[in-house]
Protein backbone atom coordinates (compact mmCIF):
# COMPACT_ATOMS: atom_id res chain seq x y z
CA UNK A 1 0.00 0.00 0.00
CA UNK A 2 1.51 3.32 -0.81
CA UNK A 3 2.16 6.11 1.84
CA UNK A 4 -0.82 8.10 0.57
CA UNK A 5 -3.18 4.83 1.18
CA UNK A 6 -1.44 5.10 4.86
CA UNK A 7 -2.08 8.36 5.51
CA UNK A 8 -5.84 8.12 3.92
CA UNK A 9 -6.48 5.38 6.29
CA UNK A 10 -5.15 7.48 9.49
CA UNK A 11 -7.34 10.63 8.32
CA UNK A 12 -9.67 7.68 8.36
CA UNK A 13 -9.29 5.78 11.35
CA UNK A 14 -12.41 5.00 13.77
CA UNK A 15 -11.07 6.44 17.11
CA UNK A 16 -12.10 5.53 20.49
CA UNK A 17 -10.94 6.04 24.08
CA UNK A 18 -8.88 3.42 25.71
CA UNK A 19 -7.31 2.96 29.25
CA UNK A 20 -3.96 2.65 30.15
CA UNK A 21 -2.82 0.83 33.35
CA UNK A 22 -0.12 3.40 34.20
CA UNK A 23 -0.96 6.84 31.92
CA UNK A 24 -4.84 6.69 32.37
CA UNK A 25 -7.30 7.40 28.96
CA UNK A 26 -5.67 8.03 25.98
CA UNK A 27 -7.53 8.28 22.54
CA UNK A 28 -6.77 5.08 20.04
CA UNK A 29 -7.35 4.77 16.80
CA UNK A 30 -8.42 1.45 14.54
CA UNK A 31 -5.87 1.65 11.80
CA UNK A 32 -7.13 -0.59 8.92
CA UNK A 33 -4.80 -1.14 5.61
CA UNK A 34 -3.09 -3.78 3.55
CA UNK A 35 -2.95 -6.70 6.33
CA UNK A 36 -3.15 -4.47 9.03
CA UNK A 37 -5.51 -4.39 11.58
CA UNK A 38 -5.32 -2.71 14.77
CA UNK A 39 -6.30 -0.44 17.53
CA UNK A 40 -2.78 2.03 18.56
CA UNK A 41 -1.52 1.52 21.97
CA UNK A 42 -0.64 4.49 24.42
CA UNK A 43 1.82 7.20 22.73
CA UNK A 44 3.30 7.70 26.28
CA UNK A 45 4.01 4.13 26.79
CA UNK A 46 5.40 4.33 22.72
CA UNK A 47 7.32 7.42 23.69
CA UNK A 48 8.95 5.54 27.16
CA UNK A 49 9.76 2.36 25.44
CA UNK A 50 11.94 4.28 22.57
CA UNK A 51 13.99 6.38 25.05
CA UNK A 52 14.47 3.12 26.88
CA UNK A 53 15.40 1.58 23.48
CA UNK A 54 17.76 4.21 22.76
CA UNK A 55 18.99 4.31 26.54
CA UNK A 56 19.76 1.31 26.29
CA UNK A 57 21.59 1.47 23.14
CA UNK A 58 23.97 4.45 24.36
CA UNK A 59 24.91 2.43 27.36
CA UNK A 60 25.54 -0.34 24.84
CA UNK A 61 28.01 1.91 22.76
CA UNK A 62 29.33 4.03 25.60
CA UNK A 63 30.53 0.45 26.84
CA UNK A 64 31.74 -0.57 23.89
CA UNK A 65 34.22 2.79 23.62
CA UNK A 66 35.01 2.13 27.22
CA UNK A 67 36.31 -1.13 26.07
CA UNK A 68 37.97 0.21 23.15
CA UNK A 69 39.57 2.84 24.97
CA UNK A 70 40.40 0.00 27.60
CA UNK A 71 41.93 -2.03 25.17
CA UNK A 72 44.45 0.76 23.97
CA UNK A 73 45.58 1.95 27.52
CA UNK A 74 46.71 -1.53 27.67
CA UNK A 75 48.27 -1.97 24.28
CA UNK A 76 50.16 1.49 24.52
CA UNK A 77 51.28 0.31 27.54
CA UNK A 78 53.25 -2.02 26.40
CA UNK A 79 53.01 -4.75 28.51
CA UNK A 80 54.45 -8.79 27.09
CA UNK A 81 51.85 -11.54 27.07
CA UNK A 82 53.21 -13.03 30.07
CA UNK A 83 52.79 -10.18 32.32
CA UNK A 84 49.68 -8.75 30.52
CA UNK A 85 46.99 -10.69 33.08
CA UNK A 86 48.91 -10.29 36.46
CA UNK A 87 46.53 -9.13 38.71
CA UNK A 88 46.80 -8.37 42.56
CA UNK A 89 44.57 -11.27 43.04
CA UNK A 90 47.05 -13.72 40.87
CA UNK A 91 49.76 -12.70 43.34
CA UNK A 92 50.75 -15.36 45.96
CA UNK A 93 51.65 -14.12 49.29
CA UNK A 94 52.37 -16.56 51.65
CA UNK A 95 54.90 -14.59 54.22
CA UNK A 96 54.11 -11.94 56.46
CA UNK A 97 56.50 -9.55 54.22
CA UNK A 98 54.95 -10.65 51.10
CA UNK A 99 51.18 -9.71 52.46
CA UNK A 100 53.00 -6.36 53.47
CA UNK A 101 54.44 -5.46 50.16
CA UNK A 102 51.12 -6.88 48.08
CA UNK A 103 49.13 -4.11 50.63
CA UNK A 104 51.44 -1.53 50.02
CA UNK A 105 51.24 -2.07 46.17
CA UNK A 106 47.46 -2.64 46.39
CA UNK A 107 47.15 0.76 48.84
CA UNK A 108 49.35 2.79 46.12
CA UNK A 109 47.00 1.64 43.25
CA UNK A 110 43.79 2.76 45.42
CA UNK A 111 45.18 6.07 45.85
CA UNK A 112 47.11 6.54 42.42
CA UNK A 113 45.51 9.91 42.03
CA UNK A 114 47.16 11.19 44.91
CA UNK A 115 50.38 10.19 43.62
CA UNK A 116 49.84 11.47 40.74
CA UNK A 117 49.51 14.71 42.12
CA UNK A 118 53.02 14.43 44.37
CA UNK A 119 54.69 12.05 41.61
CA UNK A 120 55.56 9.77 44.52
CA UNK A 121 57.07 6.25 43.16
CA UNK A 122 58.05 2.43 44.23
CA UNK A 123 61.38 0.93 44.46
CA UNK A 124 60.68 -2.85 44.27
CA UNK A 125 64.79 -4.15 44.47
CA UNK A 126 66.23 -7.06 45.52
CA UNK A 127 66.71 -11.19 45.32
CA UNK A 128 65.52 -12.25 41.38
CA UNK A 129 62.07 -14.67 41.28
CA UNK A 130 60.44 -12.95 44.60
CA UNK A 131 57.29 -11.34 42.64
CA UNK A 132 58.76 -7.91 42.20
CA UNK A 133 57.33 -7.35 38.28
CA UNK A 134 54.21 -9.46 39.09
CA UNK A 135 53.37 -6.59 42.03
CA UNK A 136 54.48 -3.57 39.78
CA UNK A 137 52.53 -5.09 36.29
CA UNK A 138 49.39 -5.35 38.52
CA UNK A 139 49.86 -2.07 40.03
CA UNK A 140 50.31 -0.53 36.61
CA UNK A 141 46.91 -2.50 34.87
CA UNK A 142 45.06 -1.53 38.50
CA UNK A 143 45.88 2.16 37.19
CA UNK A 144 45.13 1.57 33.55
CA UNK A 145 41.97 -0.02 34.23
CA UNK A 146 40.45 1.62 37.42
CA UNK A 147 41.90 5.28 37.12
CA UNK A 148 42.15 5.68 32.88
CA UNK A 149 45.46 6.82 33.41
CA UNK A 150 48.07 6.33 30.57
CA UNK A 151 51.06 3.85 31.95
CA UNK A 152 53.92 2.28 30.31
CA UNK A 153 56.01 -0.80 31.24
CA UNK A 154 59.28 -1.47 29.52
CA UNK A 155 62.93 -3.21 30.77
CA UNK A 156 65.98 -0.78 31.19
CA UNK A 157 67.60 -2.57 27.56
CA UNK A 158 64.21 -2.28 25.62
CA UNK A 159 64.53 1.44 26.57
CA UNK A 160 67.60 2.12 25.93
CA UNK A 161 67.62 0.22 22.50
CA UNK A 162 64.37 2.10 21.24
CA UNK A 163 66.49 5.89 22.24
CA UNK A 164 69.62 4.30 19.75
CA UNK A 165 67.21 2.92 17.03
CA UNK A 166 66.66 6.91 16.34
CA UNK A 167 70.24 7.07 15.36
CA UNK A 168 69.77 4.91 11.82
CA UNK A 169 65.66 5.64 11.83
CA UNK A 170 63.45 8.53 10.00
CA UNK A 171 60.65 7.45 12.17
CA UNK A 172 61.41 8.90 15.27
CA UNK A 173 63.81 11.54 16.66
CA UNK A 174 65.69 10.98 19.82
CA UNK A 175 63.57 13.52 21.97
CA UNK A 176 60.46 11.79 20.42
CA UNK A 177 62.12 8.29 21.95
CA UNK A 178 62.67 9.71 25.43
CA UNK A 179 59.44 11.89 25.71
CA UNK A 180 57.47 8.56 25.05
CA UNK A 181 58.81 7.25 28.13
CA UNK A 182 59.07 10.59 30.30
CA UNK A 183 55.44 11.67 29.73
CA UNK A 184 53.10 8.63 30.86
CA UNK A 185 51.44 8.89 34.01
CA UNK A 186 52.83 5.80 35.24
CA UNK A 187 55.90 4.34 33.98
CA UNK A 188 57.17 0.84 35.38
CA UNK A 189 60.86 0.31 34.33
CA UNK A 190 62.09 -3.00 35.17
CA UNK A 191 65.51 -5.12 34.98
CA UNK A 192 67.24 -2.13 36.08
CA UNK A 193 70.87 -2.73 36.27
CA UNK A 194 71.03 -6.03 34.11
CA UNK A 195 74.24 -5.03 32.90
CA UNK A 196 76.61 -2.01 33.56
CA UNK A 197 75.36 1.12 31.42
CA UNK A 198 77.29 3.52 29.17
CA UNK A 199 77.77 7.39 30.19
CA UNK A 200 75.05 7.54 27.27
CA UNK A 201 72.40 5.48 28.71
CA UNK A 202 72.76 7.05 32.25
CA UNK A 203 72.12 10.57 30.32
CA UNK A 204 69.31 9.45 28.97
CA UNK A 205 68.35 7.68 32.50
CA UNK A 206 68.91 10.80 33.56
CA UNK A 207 66.84 13.04 31.49
CA UNK A 208 63.89 10.68 31.66
CA UNK A 209 63.46 10.53 35.20
CA UNK A 210 64.22 14.18 35.89
CA UNK A 211 61.92 15.28 33.53
CA UNK A 212 59.03 12.88 35.18
CA UNK A 213 60.52 14.46 38.53
CA UNK A 214 59.61 17.73 37.56
CA UNK A 215 56.34 16.73 36.20
CA UNK A 216 55.36 14.58 39.05
CA UNK A 217 54.89 11.70 37.10
CA UNK A 218 55.41 8.53 39.30
CA UNK A 219 57.78 5.59 38.39
CA UNK A 220 58.10 2.09 39.58
CA UNK A 221 61.21 1.11 39.78
CA UNK A 222 62.30 -2.91 39.34
CA UNK A 223 65.59 -4.59 40.13
CA UNK A 224 67.20 -7.16 41.26
CA UNK A 225 70.22 -5.12 42.96
CA UNK A 226 70.44 -4.15 46.50
CA UNK A 227 69.28 -0.60 47.96
CA UNK A 228 73.27 -0.29 48.53
CA UNK A 229 74.05 -0.91 45.05
CA UNK A 230 71.44 1.53 42.62
CA UNK A 231 73.51 3.79 42.33
CA UNK A 232 76.14 2.51 40.64
CA UNK A 233 73.76 1.22 38.06
CA UNK A 234 71.60 4.18 37.58
CA UNK A 235 74.23 7.25 39.08
CA UNK A 236 73.61 9.35 41.86
CA UNK A 237 71.48 11.82 40.42
CA UNK A 238 68.92 9.52 39.81
CA UNK A 239 68.83 7.62 42.86
CA UNK A 240 68.67 10.88 45.05
CA UNK A 241 65.23 11.60 42.73
CA UNK A 242 64.58 8.08 43.73
CA UNK A 243 64.92 8.58 47.59
CA UNK A 244 63.38 11.96 47.90
CA UNK A 245 59.56 10.92 46.32
CA UNK A 246 60.07 6.59 46.51
CA UNK A 247 58.52 4.19 49.13
CA UNK A 248 61.43 1.76 48.85
CA UNK A 249 60.40 -2.22 49.47
CA UNK A 250 63.29 -4.92 49.44
CA UNK A 251 62.70 -8.12 48.74
CA UNK A 252 65.16 -10.65 50.47
CA UNK A 253 63.56 -14.14 50.66
CA UNK A 254 64.31 -16.63 47.89
CA UNK A 255 63.10 -17.00 44.59
CA UNK A 256 59.89 -18.84 44.16
CA UNK A 257 60.73 -19.95 40.55
CA UNK A 258 62.86 -22.85 41.97
CA UNK A 259 59.37 -24.12 43.50
CA UNK A 260 57.03 -23.34 40.41
CA UNK A 261 59.68 -25.38 38.17
CA UNK A 262 58.00 -28.02 35.39
CA UNK A 263 57.40 -31.71 37.03
CA UNK A 264 59.46 -34.04 34.43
Amino acid sequence: MSSNNLVSAIDNAEKATAVCEKHGEYESMHIVYGNTDTWTGCRECSDEKVQADQAREFEQNRKIAAQKRLEARIGYAGMPPRFANKSFESYRAETDQQKKYLENCQQYAHDFPKHLKSGDGLMLLGNPGTGKTHLAVATLNHVIQHHGEAGLYTTAARMFRRIKDTYKSSDETESQAIEAFASPALLVLDEVGVSFGSDSELNYLFDIMNERYEQCLPTIIVSNVQPGELGQWVGDRVVDRLRECSKLMVFNWESARRELGRSA
